[in-house]
């Protein structure tokens, strides 16, 4: 059972890190491994930074074989929901994003298509929902009944870009930052690196800010120079508009894309566990049941979980598993 976390308290002091593990748990307790995919969609308010993210995500996903895994939407939200306002919504990307998604590489198709506005049907529709900064999240929950229970499946997309939180399953004890460092392709990730510090400290607040430099001088604010000097002469990365803002968006995307293989990998695991603990049980069972005749019972009716492991990981487990009932009845 998943639990809320209540941060801090009389008697254990508040940790920022477990607040977000908490907050993870409780996200990938709420999806759903057994369509072998996740639908993922990218809330913005300006038809600009969803479209974006929804081609990072994607060039992320090809770079680590789950193109076929995830699949990344966007989306734009609004207070007024006039027609008039959700025509302009629907309209094609602004220029600026489609240059951006060039310059990155991103698909043209995705990036110049036209926007879609955002719809409350969308919370079934897809399996998770990221909100590009905490107005957007505040939004579409407050739009909802208080025990609709969509909250955990709605984050924020600055959520992703902390370890603590894209890391939950890490088996080796906390994820590293290679480790999410290394979901991004080199080229992306190579434009991220000098902002990686910022990029993981940022807050959703940093593209909301963005936005009124975008929107006073969109030129400005896409153009601006990675590096800039320092007062003592020292080359260091420019946080004013786009490139810092392009860099947390990438780790984002690389802490979501991590976050999503390894809670399908997690959920997978367990229900494979659970197969080999409802079919063998039994002392017969280790002088009844080969490796190969025990794989071959399980795949019988279950391929949708075991169709996920090669012959020799489901081998691997079954022995593991049959020495485990060996120490048990010895």
């Amino acid at each position: 059972a998943i639990h809320a976390f209540t941060p801090g308290g009389s008697d254990v002091p508040f940790s920022l890190s477990d607040y977000q593990r908490s907050r993870a748990r409780e996200t990938a307790g709420d999806l759903d491994a057994s369509r072998f995919h996740f639908q993922i969609l990218f809330v913005d308010n300006d038809n600009f930074h969803g479209r974006i993210a929804e081609g990072m995500l994607a060039k992320i996903a090809e770079y680590n074989d789950a193109l076929c895994t995830l699949f990344p939407y966007s989306a734009t939200v609004t207070e007024i929901l006039s027609e008039s306002k959700a025509t302009m919504l629907d309209s094609a990307a602004p220029e600026g994003a489609v240059e951006i998604c060039d310059l990155l590489g991103l698909c043209s198709t995705t990036c110049s298509e036209d926007g879609t506005s955002f719809n409350l049907s969308y919370l079934d529709q897809y399996d998770l929902i990221i909100a590009l900064d905490e107005d957007i999240q505040s939004l579409i929950l407050r739009s909802l009944p208080p025990d609709s229970r969509y909250e955990n499946k709605c984050r924020v997309m600055s959520e992703f870009s902390s370890i603590d939180f894209c890391g939950i399953q890490n088996k080796n004890g906390n994820m590293t930052d290679k480790a999410l460092q290394d979901m991004i392709e080199p080229e992306l990730w190579e434009r991220a690196m000098p902002f990686y510090d910022l990029a993981k400290e940022s807050s959703s607040s940093l593209i909301s800010d963005s936005k009124t430099t975008q929107s006073s001088n969109n030129d400005d604010y896409i153009h601006q120079p990675r590096m800039v000097l320092s007062e003592s002469g020292a080359a260091v990365p420019n946080q004013a508009g786009w490139p810092l803002v392009e860099a947390s968006m990438l780790v984002a995307c690389g802490g979501i894309t991590r976050f999503c293989l390894d809670t399908m990998d997690a959920q997978f695991d367990v229900a494979f566990q659970s197969l080999l603990n409802l079919h063998f049980n039994k002392r017969e069972h280790l002088d009844d049941y080969s490796v190969e005749r025990a794989d071959d019972q399980l795949r019988l009716g279950s391929l949708s979980v075991t169709g996920c492991f090669s012959p020799k990981e489901r081998h691997a487990r079954i022995e593991k598993h049959f020495n485990e009932l060996r120490a048990k009845f010895s």
